[in-house]
């Protein structure tokens, strides 16, 4: 049984739409589980910051053939 603490940070530039983010966990029985939480929400984070900076000012995506 633990009480494994497991954080992470960072700076990430996605295009068009830098960020940063944190992630910690505490009291976390699995350590393992733990850090792949974390990675779980590291790349749902960047999807979701990527689309925004594909978006146009109307939030439509825009295509990478028309983004000439």
């Amino acid at each position: 049984m633990g009480c494994g603490v497991r954080a992470d940070s960072g700076y990430v530039f996605a295009p068009n739409r830098p960020y940063i983010l944190c992630v910690m966990t505490t009291y976390a029985k699995d350590e393992s589980a733990a850090e792949n939480v974390i990675a779980k929400i590291a790349g749902l984070t960047y999807s979701y910051f990527d689309l925004l900076g594909r978006a146009s000012d109307y939030g439509r995506v825009i295509s990478p053939r028309n983004a000439k």
